[in-house]
């Protein structure tokens, strides 16, 4: 298809281009406008490294700090950060709930994706900047605040979480010393009282000089009894703290130390996370009864055994567990040989007075108590201090800040997509309508039915106006064109008098070709007359506001002479015959022999006689008035009447031996050819013609 032609389409087919562009940017932009706004807010946390301790707790708080664990992996936080008890808590908070009113659920799609982008829901997203300790918490809601709040809030729940950990291991750590102090205190009491009883009863204060050194050698000896008991305690504590935590752990929670001891617990772990992670994804995408929804969920139950048979035999072979058990066994051993010793000396006592051996032997113990109570009660004190100032690995560094515009939808992208794909879809429909369009447009598509010659093209008028050439100046198109024809028809090789114009079918403009062809030629100073022989759908009396009681088909009947049918119009040399009286049988009045008298004494009275004939598909009125005139014209209607129609009346008038004098193109676009040149040689635009064509009778 040439460019010119491809050009001369798309200007036929603007108006629906233009509205198949516009309808579909308006349907984008309802739709964006319609569908709910996607806000998203950001917030940033940067996991610090496991911290170390900055007050001093004693000797025995030091022994049980080495039992608090601390983690700042960045992948175990993003995973935490997204499971359920986060989300449930940063849901219960925010209260955030469905469209039932109902609390969301961490496993709903809801809260963990985004069910459709025209309906968005409320979700959280954890994500890690690459080669950093920093993750980014990206809340997702159709409400800018709330979705703010929402990256606020887990954040500040990470936080949270993260210090109650850590203080949760002080407060263990706190409880086990409570134990042990309230145990030392009893001890303390019962060896205060049995040295004030002793030293009542007894009534002794001096230490006999022969018992001095063997009491020094019992006290360096009750000295190591002390710290051997002490460091019992310690490891039996580190090692009850130790199963404690080795009993948490279950295929949901395994600590950081035991996945860096355990390389196949680690292993186990990642992969139940990832078989998880696509189980979820695909429970969303697929159905709960879809085959790789159930062999995701085999293989989870497989993966959680595995993980627990595993952590099962780490709690009776882990390295910490193993070394605790080994050393409380030599620290026991060692309090065994000691208590040896001190009964060896004991028995070297033997010969003292029992009562200052009892003296010393009461003294020592209530100075071991002593002491042994004075350091568990400042470990105590400096635990509770440790707990109440620890603080969380997690930082916030960057809060959410409430979104101003939506992430989606983009009204100005959507609408301009839509516009585009409503343009390229106009375009498709012109074109297709015009491939299957049957209709006669241009010149070009009536010289197909040649040797019937196209004798002129009328251009369109604006709609709801009749277009009388006499109100139009000489050298408008419009008035142009009718004198095209008019000279066409004084260059015919035989005089044309007296001529019939008709067109295929009604409203094709055969009338008001009649008028102002009758208005054309009077200006070359001649007698018209018009005579409207459409008795079934007269229509050339509105054309001048004339009244319709007497017509042809009075003069027809007899009922009237010409000269009290004849009406002037209004413009000079042209008079007018309207239809007159309707008849029950128009078609008997028009094979009258009335009519061929009729003929005659108009063609005596007038330079030229135009007939409006009722459309030639419609009724056969042609083949008959075509007797009584020099000619006809078919008056065809541009982008109306359809290549079809023109032939069966082409054919049908050679079948009564009619051969039109040619044809008129109605209502013909200005755009191309040379009346769209002279429409711009004289400047009409505008005004009272258009382009784009009106209703014609």
């Amino acid at each position: 298809m040439e460019l010119a032609r491809i050009w001369e389409i798309i200007l036929r087919r603007r108006l629906l281009i233009i509205q198949a562009a516009l309808v579909a940017g308006l349907v984008a932009f309802i739709a964006s406008y319609a569908a709910v706004p996607s806000y998203n807010a950001y917030s940033k946390i940067l996991l610090l490294q496991a911290k170390k301790g900055v007050i001093d707790i004693g000797a025995v708080g030091s022994q049980l700090a080495s039992m608090i664990k601390t983690s700042a992996d960045v992948d175990v936080n993003r995973v935490v950060a997204a499971s359920r008890p986060y989300v449930d808590r940063m849901v219960y908070r925010l209260q955030l709930r469905d469209e039932e009113g109902n609390l969301i659920r961490a496993d709903q799609p809801e809260v963990t994706t985004i069910k459709t982008r025209f309906f968005p829901r409320a979700s959280i997203n954890v994500t890690q900047y690459r080669d950093t300790d920093i993750l980014q918490i990206r809340g997702t809601s159709p409400d800018a605040e709330e979705a703010m709040m929402m990256a606020n809030t887990l954040a500040e729940i990470m936080v949270d979480q993260n210090q109650e950990m850590m203080r949760a291991e002080y407060r263990g750590a706190g409880e086990f010393l409570q134990d042990q102090l309230k145990k030392v205190k009893e001890a303390y009491n019962k060896a205060l009282f049995d040295l004030t009883d002793f030293m009542k009863k007894e009534k002794t204060l001096d230490l006999k000089t022969e018992t001095k050194l063997v009491a020094e050698k019992m006290a360096e000896l009750l000295a190591q009894k002390e710290d051997n008991i002490i460091d019992l305690a310690e490891a039996r504590a580190e090692l009850n703290q130790l199963k404690k935590q080795l009993a948490r752990q279950d295929s949901e929670f395994v600590g950081a130390s035991t996945l860096k001891e355990s390389p196949q617990i680690e292993i186990l772990k990642k992969r139940l996370t990832q078989l998880r992670l696509d189980f979820s994804k695909a429970n969303f995408e697929l159905t709960e009864r879809h085959p790789r929804v159930l062999s995701l969920g085999e293989q989870i139950r497989m993966a959680e055994g595995a993980l627990k048979r595993e952590i099962e035999v780490y709690r009776s072979s882990a390295p910490e567990l193993v070394a605790l058990e080994t050393r409380i066994v030599a620290l026991e051993a060692h309090l065994k040989g000691v208590n040896v010793v001190i009964e060896k000396y004991l028995g070297d006592l033997g010969g003292l007075p029992d009562k200052t051996l009892k003296r010393e032997s009461l003294g020592m113990e209530l100075n071991v108590t002593q002491g042994t109570y004075k350091s568990l009660l400042d470990s105590l004190y400096q635990m509770g201090m440790a707990e109440a100032t620890t603080l969380s690995e997690i930082r916030i560094i960057e809060r959410a800040v409430k979104p101003v515009s939506p992430e989606s939808p983009n009204k100005t992208l959507n609408t301009s997509m839509g516009c585009f794909v409503g343009l390229v879809f106009g375009l498709g429909i012109a074109f297709l309508m015009e491939y299957l369009a049957d209709t006669v447009r241009t010149a070009e598509d009536v010289n197909e039915f040649k040797p019937i010659a196209l004798i002129g093209t009328v251009p369109g008028f604006e709609e709801g106006r009749l277009p009388l050439i006499s109100e139009k100046d000489p050298n408008d198109p419009l008035y142009e064109s009718y004198r095209n024809i008019r000279n066409y028809l004084k260059m015919n090789e035989s005089p044309v008098k007296t001529l019939l114009i008709s067109s295929p079918g009604p409203g094709e403009g055969k009338s008001t070709t009649v008028v102002n062809l009758g208005i054309s030629v009077c200006r070359e100073g001649k007698k018209v007359a018009i005579v409207d022989m459409d008795l079934r759908r007269a229509s050339l009396h509105t054309y001048f506001d004339l009244p319709n009681d007497v017509g042809v088909g009075d003069l027809l009947q007899g009922k009237t002479s010409l000269d009290e049918t004849l009406q002037p119009t209004g413009v000079e040399g042209l008079s007018i015959i309207p239809s007159g009286t309707p008849f029950p049988d128009p078609g008997g009045l028009i094979e009258s022999e009335q009519m061929g008298r009729l003929m005659s004494e108009l063609k005596t009275r007038f330079d030229m006689v135009l007939l409006d004939s009722a459309p030639v598909l419609v009724k056969s009125d042609v083949l008959v008035l075509s007797r009584y005139v020099d000619g006809c014209i078919i008056v065809l209607e541009s982008t109306r009447t359809t290549r079809r129609a023109v032939h069966e009346v082409l054919d049908l008038l050679a079948k009564a031996r009619i051969r039109p004098l040619g044809l008129v193109l109605n209502r013909f676009s200005m755009q191309k050819g040379k009346h769209f040149y002279q429409h711009r040689y004289y400047g009409h635009y505008g005004g009272e013609l258009s382009t784009d064509g009106g209703n014609s009778v």
